[in-house]
C-alpha cells in the first residue's frame, strides 16, 4: 500500500478529501456513484460556507456541495509516484 489510502483494482488508489481540494480531471466516487470531474462550474460563498458545484460526467452531469464535504479521489498509482515525494 502508498500512502494512507486504499489500494483498487487497476493500480488506483483512493483516498479521502474535501471537495475544495477536487480538480478538473480527477475521478471521484461522491454518495457510491462514480464519475469524472470535467471543470469546476460555480464557487459561492452563502451563509453555510463555500458552496462548490462541477461539471462531471456522472449521471446527473454535476456534483454540488459544501467545501468541507469528503470525497473519495481515485488515483493511478503511477500518477502518485510521480507528483508526490516521500512514498517511494
Amino acid at each position: 500500500m502508498i500512502g494512507n489510502g486504499r489500494n483498487c483494482m487497476n493500480n488506483t488508489q483512493e483516498y479521502r478529501t474535501t471537495l475544495h481540494h477536487v480538480k478538473a480531471g480527477m475521478q471521484v466516487i461522491y454518495h457510491g456513484e462514480r464519475m469524472k470531474i470535467i471543470r469546476l462550474k460555480e464557487k459561492k460563498l452563502t451563509n453555510k460556507g463555500l458552496i462548490y458545484q462541477f461539471d462531471t460526467d456522472g449521471e446527473n452531469g454535476t456534483l454540488t456541495g459544501n467545501g468541507g464535504n469528503k470525497i473519495t479521489v481515485l488515483e493511478k498509482i503511477d500518477d502518485l509516484h510521480k507528483s508526490k515525494s516521500g512514498y517511494v
